[in-house]
């Protein structure tokens, strides 16, 4: 399947619920645990040249996928 936009209810649909952590460390050295359940999703790869994968989304804010 191939979209160009991702709409609102395309996401109701692609996403079973979303389990979002308490916020540990202070100031720039701030972690949150976001885990997101997808439906219709057996086996999701992540790219990973190691264990983690991690992408600076926009300045001053960096994603890390954990591998479980």
């Amino acid at each position: 399947m191939e979209m160009e936009t991702l709409t609102a209810p395309l996401l109701h649909e692609l996403i079973d619920h979303i389990d979002i952590y308490e916020t540990e460390g202070t100031g720039k050295n701030r972690t949150q645990r976001i885990v997101i359940h997808y439906r219709f999703v057996g086996y999701f790869e992540i790219p990973s040249n190691s264990d983690n994968y991690k992408a600076d989304t926009r300045q001053g804010v960096a994603v890390e996928y954990l591998t479980a």
